[in-house]
């Protein structure tokens, strides 16, 4: 039996796909900024906390 994909089913399965690679993609990059850190000796930069770093309004 041939099975049927509507159009739902094929929009589903496309923003797996680009979910799969978006996640793919961003694995990748902290892998190498991990790799980068070892390398130069260097520590990773805290992107994590939602405070601007500097030129805070509530000084």
């Amino acid at each position: 039996m041939i099975s049927y994909l509507d159009a739902g089913t094929g929009s589903m399965i496309v923003t797996a796909i680009a979910g799969g690679v978006a996640g793919i993609g961003v694995a990748f990059k902290m892998g190498m900024a991990r790799l980068r850190s070892r390398v130069t000796g260097k520590p990773q930069p805290d992107h994590d906390s939602d405070e601007p770093e500097s030129g805070s309004a509530h000084d």
